[in-house]
């Protein structure tokens, strides 16, 4: 279907108060809620991962709510129902495919042109608005143009950039930062169960967001770091076996290759921060002192070429060019 109604909700995930950090955020739309002054279209966006669909979740289940107050009450039966997903006025659109299409859309007017079905609002999330087609943000801007008030709709983005000038002036942004590292270390501890040190360790990496934290705590994240930490403080002048060790390690799999340039990426940015303020107890890897110190071997000029040229190879393989070609020459010109 192109549009449906939302997916089952986790209990703990329907409260504002069980989201980790984004605070400023959410007492703003607390605010809106019990001061009666909700918009008629608000832009969720962010990069990913990091709790605008949990956000938007609690903000519907909030004002769905029976109670009517800044935060759901998870008891009564609308909360419920928003809880299992089957609440009439609660509606999720989606991506099929690689867009969202434009009957999504229609069918999402279709629904305006009629009085919720339960109390007073009815709520459109639109995950990922990013990926509307031209027509369907079309026939969306129609529907931002002549806002009814029964009808809430929250577009949620981690690519603002891309969507219509005429749809951003037309909702009400709110800007979600990637998370402190220690709320993403605590979510990791409470939700997930990590020892403290493993926590902190992926928190450093996770770049503020809860899932990728959650993505390198299931892959084999550790182990590639002290991989990649071997590799780089090694002494490479002269030897390019070592060059095409480091090549292969990178991997043939798109995932694969893209997680470790991230890893090569966050240990240069430490060399650097280390050869300003050694010992720097805040970065990433601050654990492996060693091989850090290794690194700064290099001068602050090599370690910035290097980091141009990895972003650069990140940015082609995003647009898909050949893996094998940009690896070796990403790795036979970086300065090591």
């Amino acid at each position: 279907m192109s549009i449906s109604k939302s997916d089952p909700i986790k209990k703990e995930s329907m409260s504002f108060q069980d989201i980790y950090g984004h605070e400023k955020q959410i007492a703003l739309l607390k605010s809106a809620i019990t001061g009666g002054r909700l918009a008629h279209a608000y832009l969720f966006h962010g990069r990913e991962g990091i709790g605008k669909k949990a956000a938007a979740m609690a903000f519907a289940a909030a004002i769905l709510c029976d109670r009517k107050e800044a935060e759901a009450c998870r008891t009564c039966l609308s909360c419920k129902k928003t809880g299992h997903g089957n609440h009439p006025d609660l509606i999720m659109i989606a991506a099929e495919g690689a867009f969202i299409k434009i009957q999504a859309i229609k069918d999402l007017l279709h629904m305006i042109a009629f009085r919720p079905l339960e109390g007073g609002r009815r709520l459109f999330i639109i995950d990922e608005a990013d990926r509307m087609n031209q027509a369907a943000a079309n026939a969306l801007l129609k529907t931002l143009e002549e806002p009814t008030p029964a009808n809430i709709l929250v577009l949620i983005t981690s690519k603002p950039y891309t969507l219509p000038r005429t749809i951003l002036s037309r909702c009400q942004q709110i800007r979600f930062s990637p998370l402190r590292q220690d709320a993403v270390a605590a979510y990791l501890e409470n939700k997930e169960s990590l020892d403290h040190e493993t926590a902190r360790m992926i928190a450093a990496a996770a770049e503020g967001s809860i899932q990728r934290a959650r993505q390198l705590k299931g892959d084999d994240y550790l182990a590639d770091r002290r991989a990649v930490m071997g590799h780089l403080a090694a002494d490479h002048s002269g030897d390019p076996l070592r060059r095409l060790s480091l090549m292969r390690f990178l991997g043939k799999d798109k995932k694969d290759v893209s997680e470790k340039l991230s890893l090569l990426l966050s240990c240069f940015r430490d060399a650097l921060v280390w050869k300003e303020i050694p010992g720097n107890p805040t970065t990433a890897n601050s654990d492996e002192q060693d091989a850090i110190q290794a690194i700064t071997r290099l001068t602050t000029d090599d370690i910035l070429y290097n980091l141009q040229t990895i972003s650069t190879s990140i940015r082609a393989l995003e647009y898909n060019a050949n893996k094998l070609l940009t690896l070796e020459a990403m790795t036979f010109t970086l300065r090591l």
